[in-house]
């Protein structure tokens, strides 16, 4: 393959990631592999496609190959660094996303990107800190507003996580970070009705529908609970929680009984034993009695 040739393929790999064509771009870098297999920029971006159809075993594996062939390439590591967030490996994934930072001398999409996953990952207080960095870097990113409101929300600084999430949305309405965190903050507000509008939205994208089914089931929930305080029909306590309740009025009664005891005759063998055994016979008549 020529080297004009070469460009036109990687273009179109390039351009149908972009479109979400995950297919086509995987058929076109397959065919590039098969004729350069070993080019760092053909492995990264074929990685880059297996993770967008959701293969992510066969992602990471191809990233870490295309990481073994140029160590100093910032977008196989992001790659890389996406393939091992996507299978849980939270270490390799953040080494492999700040390696990135590096090499690109600190490009404010990478930093946003990074923001998110430590926002989700790390802790609320390590995410806001990288969604500042990502947001002094940039504060035109929608990610980053993201990733700020997502750790505020976290931290329930509710105030200050919608005006992040309402910056992000602002500056693109179609960024899923800031609908998803939106629409937990919604459903925290009791807002139901609204957080499943954004919920449908959200579920537009792949990948999606774990996360709106358990929007819509909370949603459901909360309705029913509604329903059954205003019609003062909250149900009965339930065969698991009747022996908690009776372990508590057990507890209660034996410490009341114990101390009196105590008070009376400290120091009497007898008495003490009057203190567990009396409970437990009183406890045992009111359950046969009520039960």
């Amino acid at each position: 393959m020529d080297d004009a040739g070469f460009q036109a393929q990687i273009e179109h790999v390039r351009q149908s990631l972009e479109q979400g064509d995950h297919v086509n771009a995987l058929a076109v870098a397959d065919q590039l592999v098969a004729a350069v297999g070993d080019h760092p920029l053909v492995r990264a971006m074929r990685a880059e496609a297996l993770l967008s159809s959701e293969n992510g075993e066969e992602a990471l594996a191809e990233a870490r190959l295309a990481v073994e062939l140029d160590p100093t390439s910032d977008y196989a590591h992001r790659i890389l660094g996406l393939a091992a967030w996507r299978q849980e490996r939270r270490t390799l994934a953040q080494e492999s996303l700040e390696r990135a930072i590096e090499l690109s001398g600190g490009r404010p999409e990478l930093l946003a990107e990074y923001a998110w996953f430590m926002a989700t990952e790390r802790g609320p207080r390590l995410g806001e800190a990288a969604a500042r960095r990502a947001i002094d870097a940039d504060a035109e990113i929608s990610t980053a507003w993201a990733a700020l409101g997502l750790a505020q929300y976290k931290l329930h600084h509710r105030a200050e996580a919608e005006t992040s999430l309402r910056r992000a949305l602002e500056l693109n309405p179609q960024d899923l970070y800031a609908q998803g965190a939106m629409v937990m903050l919604l459903q925290d507000r009791g807002l139901d009705d609204q957080a499943e509008v954004l919920a449908e939205q959200v579920g537009k994208a792949p990948g999606t529908e774990e996360f709106v089914a358990s929007i819509r089931d909370e949603a459901k929930r909360r309705q029913i609970a509604r329903m059954l305080v205003e019609r003062n029909a909250l149900p009965e306590p339930t065969a698991e929680e009747s022996p908690r309740r009776w372990a508590a009025w057990t507890v209660g009664l034996a410490l009341i009984v114990t101390g009196i005891c105590l008070f009376f005759e400290p120091g009497l063998p007898f008495m003490l034993m009057i203190c567990v055994v009396l409970p437990l016979m009183i406890l045992w008549y009111m359950r046969r009695v009520f039960d």
